[in-house]
């Protein structure tokens, strides 16, 4: 795809449209992996493994915030 927007062969509405489903079914994806996500089995599975999911949790909030604060910055 991007060698092909590289030398014009797709139209930029084609290459929005692309972008822009991309985004979507990327979404989507992600809403499936974790609505398929056994809650019995990770809280049986013990206390480092939910402080693991929560880190990364937090972590992912950290960097979102960060990201959102440098792209108002702008």
């Amino acid at each position: 795809m991007m060698g092909l927007r590289s030398f014009d062969l797709i139209p930029p509405q084609a290459a929005t449209v692309a972008r822009e489903s991309s985004s979507v079914l990327t979404l989507v994806s992600m809403a499936a992996l974790g609505l398929s996500v056994n809650m019995r089995t990770v809280f049986a599975s013990g206390g480092r493994v939910l402080l693991a999911g929560v880190l990364s949790m937090l972590a992912l909030a950290f960097m979102s915030a960060i990201g959102l604060t440098i792209l108002h910055a702008n």
